[in-house]
């Protein structure tokens, strides 16, 4: 175990107190230094570390831990002050060659720079403190920076990573036998799901956690999983589970006199009221929670209280009130820096100007809250841009240090073989030395001489085969550098065309975008404009117009975010044995209102009972994409149906039409993302493509494939097939 020098030489005795209080709230050992809790300091010993920050008399050791502890804690509440005391504490580490503490200063001021949004340094800085680690041998170490990437990965949304970092980590503690240190792990893991959206598993791990924690006695950490699992059963529905929950966490942060902590979970049990349609404990709560914000002087949970009060009030139809809130957190998120929070409360006033009547501050609200939006997309696209590209270069750079120790090894057998030849010509003067010797001595056991000579020639013999097998492997490793660039000359080119399919891509989506939004954004002027003027047969055409561009652009958004979430991964295959004929029946009803709009007979000839094996959801969204299809370039009087058929131990599935045909060249650009040729409706309907794009995935996802045959004027069929459950094939 290794502690810090803690007292000062030349210490003077007035300052003996206010240390051993420290010393009493903190232990200064590499262990508790290294931690890997990642929860708020309490504030009694928040205090104490706030005098000795102050203090400038204390030994080096002692400043240093109490600016890092510091720093640690108010990194929420002040994260520019934070990264200020961690960044002094990291210099006096390394002007004293604490190199355990300066790497836990460095991923300290990681996690401090990934608070303050950059993702960049918060990357650099984490990973050199996993070098310092590893180079020392601090198991635990080296687990709490690969914590804390995780948690990096989790706040930028690349889930699959920070669950990758988090579970390395847990091995990590298990095999060490650490079971108190998988606590903070197991949250982590479960924060993780849950902000995944996978709300059983993100209850499986708080709960570990929670029996973890409860097992060791810490108090503070059983407050953070049980608010944590309220949280879950909120997002779940489950209101009164989550009630309970949140008292049982706030009971305990109110006996440690947390007023931080006991302020968010107040916050959460007010707008769970809320939710549960108890406005008056609603307002009660989320009062008492803002006076608690207010002690601590916490400006955005002031922030969010105003917010949630204004949603209560307007809940209950107190628009002044609810008006008052919502300015007071606008203010409050304007004056901090907050572009969400701004962008919300504009939106709700907005809503609210609505409601009043006062249409025109409601109009000019709603533009600003769109001009926040689009410039908080913007940096998010901007920040997403950056990201990529740093672990595009992180692959790179591994890539190079790969090559680089291929190059060492090659200097390594390079300085072999100058050994051998050194050997061998050391060898070679000893046999001339030798020689000499015996020629000097040549009336002296000539047989002897001779038969010494014979066993060195064999030696020479072994040395000059050695120094060939050196010189084949030093011509392989040239040639496994020369493919390793060959390799890196492809990924170049192949990335350069992955980002011209996607400039195209994007420029198609954003024209298609383009007409219905500038059809809303026609008949929004049309309405305000000449509101008073329009007969009411007028106002519903103008209306039926709007629905139409509005469901353009939600079918649009559908299926461009079902195609990006299954080209990054987010989509999961999950397979199982189901009818086909509540799918195609299903589908049939929900598109038998727009048939018989345009006069058209839709029927369903699936075998009844027939089973199939595949993903519910995917194959609900083919069948869709292809009623939608089939009824948008069928014209009135036609005639949609759909069949299947058993063949190779696949169900075929057709969409049988007898619309408008497509060309063959026409057919050559279906199911392209680099061409998403689209075409009119025979009532004008304008698609994007991502359909049939969506549809190819996730067939080809199953297992199956897609066909088409079509002549113009005569109709289309497309055909997708899907297996049949294992037990039947």
């Amino acid at each position: 175990m290794y502690f810090y020098p803690v007292f000062a030489k030349g210490l003077t005795m007035p300052r003996v107190s206010l240390i051993s209080l420290y010393l009493l709230l903190s232990v200064f050992s590499l262990e508790g230094a290294l931690r890997d809790d990642f929860q708020d300091a309490p504030e009694a010993r928040l205090d104490s570390l706030r005098m000795l920050v102050e203090e400038q008399t204390v030994s080096d050791s002692l400043f240093m831990d109490a600016l890092l502890n510091y720093a640690w804690s108010i990194r929420s509440s002040n994260p520019g002050q934070a990264l200020a005391y961690a960044r002094r504490g990291l210099a006096i580490a390394e002007n004293n060659d604490y190199h355990l503490v300066a790497a836990r200063a460095l991923t300290d001021i990681g996690l401090i720079y990934w608070r303050m949004g950059n993702f960049t340094m918060a990357y650099d800085f984490i990973l050199e403190a996993r070098q310092i680690f590893e180079r020392e041998g601090y198991e635990f170490g080296v687990a709490r920076v690969i914590t804390s990437m995780g948690i990096i990965f989790s706040g930028q949304g690349y889930y699959d990573n920070a669950l990758e970092y988090h579970f390395r980590a847990l091995r990590i503690y298990e095999e060490s036998d650490s079971i108190a240190r998988t606590a903070s792990v197991l949250n982590n893991i479960g924060t993780t799901y849950y902000r995944q959206g996978d709300y059983e598993m993100a209850e499986v791990y708080h709960m570990r956690s929670l029996e973890i924690k409860e097992y060791f006695g810490d108090e503070r950490g059983k407050a953070f999983s049980l608010n944590n699992l309220g949280q879950i059963y909120k997002a779940r529905g489950q209101y009164p589970e989550a009630l309970e929950h949140y008292l049982a966490a706030l009971e305990i942060r109110e006996k440690l006199k947390e007023t931080r902590e006991r302020a968010q979970t107040t916050r959460n049990i007010g707008y769970l009221y809320f939710k549960m349609g108890n406005h008056s404990e609603a307002i009660e709560n989320l009062n008492v929670a803002r006076e608690l914000f207010v002690q601590v002087n916490d400006h955005m949970g002031i922030a969010l209280v105003y917010h949630q009060l204004g949603e209560v009030y307007a809940d209950t139809g107190s628009l002044i009130r609810a008006d008052r809130f919502y300015n007071e957190s606008l203010r409050i998120a304007i004056r901090i820096g907050s572009p969400s929070l701004i962008a919300d409360n504009y939106r709700k006033l907005s809503e609210l100007m609505a409601q009043r009547g006062n249409y025109e501050s409601a109009y000019n609200l709603q533009k600003q809250f769109l001009a926040i939006q689009d410039s908080i997309y913007d940096e998010e696209s901007r920040r997403r841009v950056i990201e990529l590209q740093l672990m595009y270069d992180r692959e790179r750079k591994e890539g190079e240090i790969e090559l680089l120790r291929k190059v060492n090894q090659i200097n390594e057998l390079n300085l072999e073989k100058q050994r051998l030849l050194r050997n061998f010509l050391l060898l070679f003067l000893a046999l001339i030395l030798v020689t000499l010797f015996i020629i000097y001595n040549r009336f002296l056991a000539i047989s002897k001489a001779n038969t010494q000579l014979e066993l060195q020639k064999i030696e020479i013999v072994k040395k000059n085969k050695k120094l060939q097998d050196l010189n084949t492997k030093i011509m392989e490793q040239k040639k496994e550098v020369e493919e390793l660039n060959t390799k890196l000359r492809i990924s170049e080119t192949n990335l350069l065309e992955i980002n011209k399919t996607k400039d195209k891509f994007f420029s198609i989506i954003s024209h298609d975008l383009r007409n219905p939004f500038a059809s809303i954004v026609s008949f929004s002027r049309i309405l305000k404009r000449d509101i008073k003027n329009l007969t009411i047969e007028e106002l519903q055409q103008l209306a039926m117009e709007l629905d139409k561009s509005v469901l353009k652009i939600n079918s649009l958004l559908e299926n461009l975010l079902q195609w990006s979430r299954s080209q990054t991964g987010k989509i999961s295959y999950n397979p199982e044995s189901f009818q086909l004929k509540d799918i195609i029946r299903d589908n049939v009803n929900l598109f038998s209102g727009p048939a018989r709009e345009k006069g058209l007979e839709i029927s369903d000839r699936v075998t009844n009972d027939v089973v199939v094996w595949g993903d519910v959801n995917m194959t609900n969204t083919i069948v869709r994409n292809l009623l939608s299809n089939a009824i948008k370039y069928t014209p009135s009087g036609g005639s949609i149906h759909v069949s299947s058929k058993q063949r190779n131990g696949m169900l075929e599935i057709s969409v049988t039409d007898s619309g408008v045909g497509i060309s063959p060249e026409n057919q050559q650009k279906l199911f392209r993302v680099d061409t998403l040729h689209t075409t009119f409706g025979t009532h004008d309907e304008k698609g994007s493509g991502l359909g049939l794009l969506l549809c190819k995935e996730f067939v080809e996802k199953q297992g199956g494939s897609i066909s088409i045959q079509s002549e113009p004027g005569k109709g289309s069929v497309f055909t997708f097939t899907i297996p049949l459950p294992r037990a039947t094939s």
